[in-house]
């Protein structure tokens, strides 16, 4: 699977919500899109998401069981995040045909992600530690794919880019509440397009 620079993490919201909303980010350039098992009806977020958007990556976050595994991929989620490393989830994982990409911090714990069979290693939470961290990490393990997720801004995400990540994720960054709230989708797009130029340099 070819993994885009960007990934949107919706956590808290409603299904309808997290439809209305991606029609309009995917049309602004967004094309991976993750709801975490704990937001309201999560299930049905993912499998109407998975039939919606023709082309569109889509996972579900915070996976932290079996049967978690298991119900997504029975949704139609093609990638698992967890904000933790466990090896089983990893394997039950793999076994479903699906993308792995368990939570890791520590070079320990990002050689065992890899080891264990998954596709790419989110490194959370990375903003306390920044892009110099994740560049320090790439010297020694180069063959690790990361992705970058934890209160990661525009800017921020840029760097952990320039830094070696294949993937950034964002959540309340870019999911502007007040949007949602007042359900402006143009309100949200043009946000993702402003993101997505800072990602890409394209502000400076």
């Amino acid at each position: 699977m070819e993994f885009p620079e960007l990934l949107v993490i919706y956590r808290g919201l409603a299904p309808g919500d997290v439809l209305a909303a991606s029609d309009a980010l995917h049309a602004a350039g967004v094309t991976a899109f993750e709801t975490t098992m704990d937001s309201p009806g999560a299930l049905d977020s993912i499998a109407g998401l998975s039939r919606r958007l023709s082309g569109a990556l889509v996972g579900a976050g915070s996976v932290r069981t079996i049967g978690h595994v298991r119900a997504a991929a029975d949704a139609g989620a093609s990638f698992l995040l967890s904000p933790h490393l466990d090896e089983e989830l990893v394997a039950a994982t793999k076994a479903s045909g699906l993308v792995s990409i368990p939570g890791a911090f520590t070079p320990t714990e990002v050689v065992r992600a890899h080891a264990a069979g998954a596709d790419l290693v989110k490194i959370f939470p990375v903003a306390p530690v920044g892009a110099a961290y994740v560049e320090q990490l790439r010297q020694p393990l180069p063959g690790v794919p990361l992705l970058a997720t934890g209160g990661v801004t525009a800017e921020l995400g840029r760097q952990c880019l320039a830094a070696g990540c294949a993937m950034v994720g964002v959540g309340a960054g870019l999911i502007n509440a007040d949007a949602v709230r007042d359900r402006d989708w143009d309100r949200l797009a043009d946000g993702a397009r402003r993101y997505l130029a800072v990602l890409h340099g394209e502000n400076e």
